[in-house]
């Protein structure tokens, strides 16, 4: 079974039935309509859902939904009933302050395989090899050792070359896991526009899953 996020980006305004000078957050747009579908390693990287080897630190994991959230996304929370699960939300300043760069948890090292261009490079062809033509190079008997054990096995960066095949011990960094590129740029374009209207503090991202 697979599991699904919903939600809204959020933005503190004035809105209907507001007094002059009053704000409250409104639902500004469902994340349906920026194309986010299911996307497991940028769950687990943001939210610590779907995270079952426990390879990141997620940024916001079940927080709960804020209790200010806007109606729109109260009432569709609820609609959803005993399925939702995992609510949370997300600032846009704590957008702002990922470090893209941070490594996943050791327990998350895997074999990646590269092979060498006659220049010198390295071209990227598996993430995570961990194949008998491994078990070759490394002496490893892939078929007995439990691939989470790459980490105390190896300290990343570790190296095994093959002829003009390169195995190498890697850890996964968040961007390799939410690309700035991939699914949630959109997210994060609307988030940046609405910061630059209403200030960085009145913008957020409200989830929740479901199954």
């Amino acid at each position: 079974m697979g599991t699904d996020i919903r939600g809204f980006v959020e933005c503190r305004t004035w809105g209907v039935g507001l007094g002059v000078g009053e704000t409250a957050w409104q639902s500004a747009v469902e994340l349906s309509m920026l194309g986010v579908t299911r996307d497991y390693e940028a769950f687990a990287c943001l939210f610590g859902v779907r995270d079952f080897s426990g390879r990141w630190r997620p940024v916001s994991a079940g927080r709960g939904l804020p209790v200010d959230v806007s109606e729109g996304a109260r009432a569709e929370h609820a609609s959803w009933g005993g399925a939702a699960f995992g609510a949370t939300w997300l600032g846009w300043k704590e957008v702002l302050a990922i470090d893209w760069d941070e490594a996943a948890l050791p327990r998350a090292t895997t074999i990646a395989r590269y092979r060498r261009l006659p220049d010198g490079t390295l071209k990227l062809l598996h993430r995570d090899d961990w194949s008998r033509r491994f078990a070759r190079a490394s002496g490893v008997d892939t078929l007995a050792v439990d691939p989470d054990r790459i980490g105390e096995l190896w300290a990343e960066g570790t190296e095994w070359d093959v002829g003009t095949t390169v195995f190498r011990a890697e850890r996964a960094r968040r961007r390799d896991a939410v690309p700035s590129d991939g699914l949630w740029r959109p997210v994060w374009t609307v988030m940046r526009a609405l910061a630059d209207v209403h200030g960085d503090q009145h913008v957020r991202l409200v989830v929740w899953f479901e199954e």
